[in-house]
């Protein structure tokens, strides 16, 4: 079990990258800044000592819990939500792509949902429960991982808090406030599902 673990890790290590390349984000902050505005989010920029590089980090409140979103001038985007756990509740999503073909033939599960378009682009997993298809019957979360560029979203249960992470990592392409949005909206339409199915506090 131990020996499959390592060689996921280590295939995702190789073909998810740890550097992103560079992008010059300093254009994405008018509109970071624009959806802080309108959600009543706390927007900052952060630079290195330097100043060459930055990194953008957006905080939204939604019901009792605070979405955040962080881009860098060398990383790219990532949504994160941390939330009490009622139960241990552990998925991810990912593109269907070279490395989860590899992983495949491993042996990691892939779940299919029964939409034709949904599951040739992205694989499925879930860990023990059964609830992953009740979130993704909610088309409007089905159809901004598909239009968005959105190349992981995952769920992971951390024992130390007795809290689930919700996290995303998403392409480097958002450029308008609209977008951003719609990302938001994700996280809290995927939060409400979550609530209902009485996984998280």
């Amino acid at each position: 079990m131990e020996d499959k673990k390592s060689k996921e890790s280590l295939f995702r290590q190789i073909f998810i990258t740890q550097t992103h390349g560079f992008l010059d984000i300093s254009k994405k902050i008018y509109f970071w800044k624009e959806l802080a505005d309108v959600t009543g989010g706390e927007f900052k920029v952060k630079h290195t000592v330097s100043r060459d590089l930055a990194s953008l980090i957006l905080k939204i409140p939604y019901k009792q819990y605070t979405i955040e979103f962080t881009e860098s001038d060398t990383h790219p985007k990532k949504i994160s939500c941390s939330m009490g756990a009622v139960q241990v509740f552990e998925f991810m999503i990912s593109f269907e792509d070279t490395i989860d073909k590899l992983l495949k033939l491993l042996g990691q599960q892939d779940i299919e949902i029964g939409d034709e378009e949904f599951d040739k682009k992205y694989l499925i997993t879930e860990k023990k429960t059964n609830f992953i298809g009740q979130i993704l019957s909610d088309n409007q979360i089905k159809t901004i991982l598909l239009t968005n560029n959105v190349f992981s979203f995952k769920c992971k249960y951390q024992k130390s808090d007795k809290t689930l992470q919700l996290s995303s990592l998403v392409s480097r392409t958002t450029n308008s406030k609209s977008e951003l949005a719609e990302l938001y909206k994700l996280f809290c339409l995927t939060i409400d599902k979550m609530r209902k199915l009485s996984l998280i506090e």
